[in-house]
């Protein structure tokens, strides 16, 4: 009995898959929430895993919900996790980033959040 349960545990280990990952974001600068000074020149996303830049991309709206064009995103890192991208001249106000990327493993997640020019 003993060998047939060591038998299926072997099995069982085995053919195990390994948990699905995605890439979350772990710190933007401008920061989550935070309000700035005027000048800011960069947005950067950095991800807990690699990202295809490819099937990955940001957006930006100010507080009445105008698309703020974006320079071209790029990664920031060698290890591509962080997402980068030129900010045009911010006016005071409030701005929300909205984010899709595709990690390394393919699979998508999404967010957003807003922070403040002073």
């Amino acid at each position: 009995m003993r060998q047939m349960l060591a038998v299926m545990m072997i099995c069982f280990v085995a053919t195990a898959k390994q948990a699905d990952a995605h890439a979350f974001l772990v710190k933007a600068l401008p920061a989550v929430g935070s309000a700035v000074a005027p000048g800011a020149t960069e947005l950067k996303l950095d991800f807990s895993e690699a990202v295809e830049l490819v099937l990955s991309g940001v957006d930006m709206t100010n507080s009445s919900g105008a698309a703020i064009p974006l320079a071209h995103l790029a990664f920031g890192d060698s290890a591509r996790r962080e997402l980068v991208a030129g900010l045009p001249m911010l006016m005071p106000g409030n701005y929300r980033v909205k984010w899709h990327v595709v990690s390394a493993d393919t699979h998508r997640t999404e967010g957003s959040f807003t922070f403040t020019v002073k």
